[in-house]
Formats: C-alpha cells, sequence, structure tokens
C-alpha cells in the first residue's frame, strides 16, 4: 500500500514535531510536511500534492477556511481537516462544505492522528463532490450551541457532575422545555413526570444530555421550517425515537458504553439532513418529496434523482464539521446503506440502521411512511440476520 503524504499548516510547531514522530505508529505510514501559512502551503502543494491537509484555523496571510477552499479547487480529493477551539466556532462554520472534519484545539497529537488514519482506512463516510456543493449553497447551517460547549467543558472538568450540567441546561429555556418533552415521553417510560431540567439531566445522564443539546437547539433553529407533507414534529419524533431504539440495540448486543452513547447519538441525528434539505432549497425538497409519493420510491431513492446526494450524506457533512465522533458521522452518512461501510462487526452504524427500520415500519403499521426493509446483505455479512427480530421484539416493548 503507497505511503501517504500529509501537509501540516500552523505554527504549533511542538504538536507538528510530535506527530512526526507518532506518524509510523499508525495502519498507514506518511510521509509528513509542514508549512507556517497559508502561501507556504499552496508553494508545497504544487510541487508535490498531498493524501490530506490539516490546517489552523488562524494563519498568516490567509486563514484555514481561505486555505482549504483554494485546496479544493485544486485537488479536491484531498483529506481536509481544520483546527479550530472552541471559542472559533463561528469562523469554522465558514468550512461547510470545504473541510471533511472539524478538530477541537488543542488537541494531541493522538486524536489527530487517529482522526486521519481513520479517514485513510475508512473513506466511505467522506461527502462527495456533488455533496460538497450542495452544502456549501446553502445559507441556514445552524453552529453547535454555546450550551453544547459548555457541557463539553463541564464534562471534563475534574469536578464534573450532573448537577453542574443541569444547571447549566436550565439557563435555556427553550433547550430545557425540549429536554422535558423528551425525558416525559413514551419512548423514555417512566412513571413519573420530570418536571425540572435539572431532574431531567439526572434521569438522562450525561452523555445522553450533550446529544439531545444538539438536537434540541438545531429543531429550533429550523423552527420555522414549513413545506407540504413534512412535518418538522413528526420529525422531532422519529429522530428521538431512533436515538432510543439505536441505544437498546447497542445494549443488547453488549456493546461498550461509548458505543451504546454513539448509537444513540447516531440514532437522533441522523434525519438532520433533511431539515438542511427543507430549510434551504425548500423547491427542490417539495420536489423529492412529491416524486416519492407519486412513484412509491423511498424518500432518498427521490433524493438521488433530484439533489444528485441523500439527507444521510448531507448530515453527515455537517456532523462531520461539528466535530462530533466519526463512528457519528459514519452512521448518519450510511444509515440507508451500510452495506458501503467497510467495517463487518457491529458498530453504531448497525444500531443505527436496525432503529430507524424498525422505527419506519411501526409508523407504516399506523399509516405512516414507506416501510423500508433492513439491508438483509449487510446483516448476514456481520452475522446478524437472526438478531433483527430479538431488536424488533425489544424497540416494540420500549412503546408499551
Amino acid at each position: 500500500m503507497s505511503r501517504k503524504r500529509v501537509l501540516f499548516v500552523g505554527e504549533d510547531l511542538a504538536l507538528w514535531e510530535q506527530l512526526q514522530s507518532q506518524a509510523s505508529g499508525f495502519s498507514e505510514n506518511w510521509d509528513v510536511a509542514f508549512a507556517k501559512g497559508g502561501l507556504q502551503a499552496l508553494a508545497s502543494l504544487s510541487q508535490s500534492p498531498c493524501d490530506a491537509i490539516v490546517a489552523d484555523m488562524q494563519l498568516p496571510g490567509m486563514n484555514g477556511a481561505q486555505l482549504l477552499d483554494e485546496v479544493m479547487q485544486r485537488s479536491p480529493k484531498t483529506l481536509r481537516f481544520i483546527r479550530a477551539s472552541m471559542g472559533d466556532q463561528q469562523s469554522a462554520m465558514k468550512c461547510v462544505g470545504t473541510a471533511h472534519q472539524y478538530l477541537v484545539k488543542p488537541g494531541d497529537a493522538q486524536t489527530i492522528g487517529f482522526a486521519l488514519d481513520r479517514a485513510f482506512s475508512l473513506e466511505s463516510w467522506l461527502p462527495n463532490e456533488t455533496v460538497q456543493k450542495l452544502i456549501a449553497q446553502m445559507k441556514k447551517l445552524p453552529s453547535p450551541p454555546n450550551l453544547y460547549f459548555k457541557i463539553v467543558a463541564e464534562l471534563q472538568s475534574p469536578d464534573a457532575s450532573i448537577e453542574n450540567v443541569g444547571s447549566l441546561v436550565a439557563q435555556d429555556p427553550v433547550l430545557s422545555a425540549k429536554l422535558l418533552q423528551v425525558v416525559n415521553s413514551a419512548v423514555f417510560g417512566l412513571q413519573l413526570q420530570v418536571v425540572s431540567a435539572a431532574d431531567a439531566v439526572i434521569y438522562l445522564g450525561m452523555e445522553t444530555t450533550k446529544a439531545l443539546v444538539l438536537l434540541a437547539h438545531t429543531f429550533s433553529y429550523f423552527d420555522k421550517v414549513r413545506t407540504a407533507d413534512f412535518s418538522v414534529e413528526k420529525l422531532w419524533k422519529h429522530s428521538v425515537t431512533t436515538g432510543k431504539f439505536a441505544e437498546q440495540i447497542a445494549r443488547a448486543e453488549g456493546v461498550s458504553a461509548e458505543m451504546v452513547s454513539q448509537a444513540f447519538t447516531g440514532g437522533m441525528l441522523h434525519d438532520i439532513g433533511k431539515l438542511l434539505l427543507a430549510a434551504n432549497v425548500p423547491e427542490g425538497f417539495k420536489e423529492a418529496l412529491a416524486k416519492a409519493k407519486e412513484q412509491k420510491i423511498h424518500f432518498w431513492d427521490a433524493e438521488i434523482g433530484v439533489f444528485g446526494a441523500t439527507h444521510g450524506e448531507l448530515g453527515a457533512c455537517l456532523l462531520g464539521i461539528w466535530g462530533l465522533p466519526m463512528p457519528i458521522v459514519e452512521a448518519v452518512a450510511l444509515h440507508h446503506f451500510p452495506i458501503r461501510f467497510l467495517s463487518k462487526q457491529f458498530c453504531p452504524l448497525t444500531a443505527v440502521h436496525a432503529a430507524n427500520v424498525i422505527e419506519h415500519e411501526i409508523l407504516a403499521e399506523t399509516g405512516g411512511s414507506l416501510s423500508a426493509a433492513a439491508d438483509s446483505n449487510y446483516l448476514t455479512e456481520l452475522g446478524l440476520t437472526e438478531r433483527l427480530d430479538v431488536w424488533r421484539d425489544l424497540c416494540k416493548e420500549k412503546l408499551l
């Protein structure tokens, strides 16, 4: 297998030295190069193309967003990563459509190396040129809320506590209301009514709260979307239920707590691309809805006909820029096409794919949307075909 060339752009020389010393420790050996600014980076690329570029947002001469835009024009197949601090999210959002993933600064060499290694090994999550061009045209794109980063900071604190997170959530009345709506819904099956955001966080746990904050913020951002045959409220309910189903499925397979959390978050956010389309390209979105209804085909097949891409790919592109873990991005990107994923073992994608199918089956039974079959070839490859009925029973029990 050929060696990969990676160009790091920025003035964090200590970090680059760490990366250079660790490059041989990953599954792909890299040839590494360094540039302090954008102009120097472009000069380097003109002499020797690279497989990936990792650029700081703040650079002398031109910023990281401008540099990656130029790289995309010159070499669209180059993997593009932007590094920015949590406080620089607004600037990082300018990279939507030009960067593949957002990496939080300061970060360490191992985190950056893992992100590169995964991208080189499993490129199925990467947005193609059609998706990148589509999302770059969108004017309405939410940034993660400040509350999300406050919660992340709290979780990283040595004095982290559920009570502190509950106090943070309580400061945002809109998100608090959404959180209470979710925790009191049938899918969570509580016997007692939860009336405060702090109590909701205690019940949900911090990782689940983090996912719900992202979902609630995104739905609130698109609250005024009005499209015939499309209900934001129904999508909200579907997203929450799919997330909970994915969590149940992951637990049933005895995977790690981290994978259970990623399955839940992936299920919650799997349809975020639909909101992006409905808010930014309403006419095309209506056309896809009508096409799916008239031709009795699945919505994602209609999307491909209209946009050349699906809501899964689009949503994953945004989540990659938000810096969510790659297993979540992959689950969102491929939840309708899991067979395209190179890994052949149970993962968050498996849970989200099955959960989405089961939830649509339940909706179809009550006169809802066209039901989608699970990808039998994918489940067979994983040796999980017989588990589908077990998962289906588990999820239906959750709604009783």
